[in-house]
């Protein structure tokens, strides 16, 4: 498996198996945290289709494992604004 690129975590390793290699620190053992970066409005009005199609382009992502891979939807230009703004300012 692993000479063929495909991830620890996609080849099948039993719990033995798993437990037997966990102190070679394989990174690709270790769940997957998928981050979607979107515009600001789909991020805040249109935040379900977004989600919706993320969900798609997670199903379609060969060696996800989806009981341990998660993802989220972000915005790095809003996060960016919120950052610029003064103290007060974000709180509101």
């Amino acid at each position: 498996g692993l000479e063929m690129s495909i991830p620890a975590r996609s080849i099948g390793l039993s719990d033995d198996e798993q437990f037997a290699i966990k102190s070679m620190g394989l990174l690709t053992l270790k769940p997957v945290i998928y981050a979607f970066n979107v515009d600001d409005v789909d991020f805040t009005l249109n935040r379900e289709e977004a989600l919706a199609n993320a969900e798609k382009v997670m199903n379609q992502i060969q060696y996800r494992d989806p009981a341990r891979d998660t993802f989220t939807i972000v915005s790095a230009k809003l996060e960016e604004e919120l950052i610029s703004l003064e103290k007060e300012e974000q709180i509101e």
